[in-house]
């Protein structure tokens, strides 16, 4: 997956041989037929995806949103607890 979010990027992952200029000839969200990249006015950030068997496709910000926003429910994020946060009394705490 590559997250393009400003023409730059664009630029950028074609120069570097990330992707070729075909797989960025589509300029439409396989989801929504929304325009991403340049089709449209002004450049629409999207996400380029390549799966395992090479195939490619085109996603806008709003439909890759449950990629980015992900949450295994089986899983969830540890949520790690600072020590030092404001309603600790730093006076229990033993420092070495």
């Amino acid at each position: 997956m590559h997250m393009f979010e400003v023409e730059r990027d664009v630029e950028i992952a074609i120069r570097s041989g990330i992707v070729l200029p075909e797989q960025l000839a589509s300029s439409r969200c396989v989801q929504c037929s929304d325009g991403v990249g340049y089709s449209g006015p002004g450049f629409c950030a999207f996400l380029l995806v390549i799966d395992e068997n090479d195939q490619d496709w085109l996603l806008c910000t709003e439909c890759a949103g449950p990629i980015f926003n992900y949450v295994d429910a089986f899983f969830p994020p540890l949520v790690s607890r600072n020590p030092f946060a404001e309603d600790d009394d730093l006076e229990d705490l033993e420092f070495f």
